[in-house]
């Protein structure tokens, strides 16, 4: 099988990440994957904010699970939102046009790059929930967001613990083709 097909049928959502960091030429390079993605009137309307820190990836996960809580969301205090990924990459865009289309090419890439590099990953959307415990200012300046652009979501990377999941079942009848 082509090994670009085989990469995308065989990645999974990883929970639980070994407590050591992707070495920086990969983590370079899967970065660089995902600011090759596709993205409408090549505007590349995207920021990527990569964090390393395990004191920062706490802060982060600490401000969302509050948040969570701040809206109603039933969640354990002592949850990780990242699964103690050493690495979290928070997307950003400019609310435009395709914006949100272009980010979903972005982490896509992101994903698959870090699979066929044999690194897990997770695309976190809880990262959005930052906002209803903290100011916008102030979580857009932890997350060195640029001014015009707003969070969209993240991405977690790193080492999977154990096995990768089973393929959970596709669903059915969901294609028609028009001859």
């Amino acid at each position: 099988m082509n090994a670009t097909i085989e990469t995308i049928l065989s990645r999974r959502s990883i929970r639980s990440y070994q407590d050591k960091p992707i070495p920086q030429e990969d983590l370079q390079k899967i970065i660089e994957c995902g600011l090759y993605a596709p993205s409408s009137r090549n505007k590349q309307d995207w920021h990527l904010t990569v964090i390393t820190n395990k004191d920062r990836i706490d802060e982060v996960n600490k401000l969302a699970i509050e948040g969570m809580i701040r809206f109603g969301i039933e969640v354990d205090r002592t949850a990780h939102i990242f699964y103690n990924a050493p690495c979290v990459i928070v997307l950003s865009s400019k609310i435009a046009g395709f914006s949100e289309i272009n980010i979903g090419c972005v982490i896509e890439n992101i994903a698959i790059a870090a699979k066929s590099l044999g690194y897990g990953s997770c695309i976190i959307g809880q990262t959005r929930y930052l906002y209803h415990k903290a100011d916008k200012i102030d979580v857009d300046r932890l997350l060195k967001i640029p001014e015009g652009y707003e969070h969209d979501l993240a991405i977690c990377l790193g080492y999977p613990k154990g096995k990768d999941p089973l393929p959970k079942p596709r669903k059915e009848r969901v294609v028609d083709y028009i001859d």
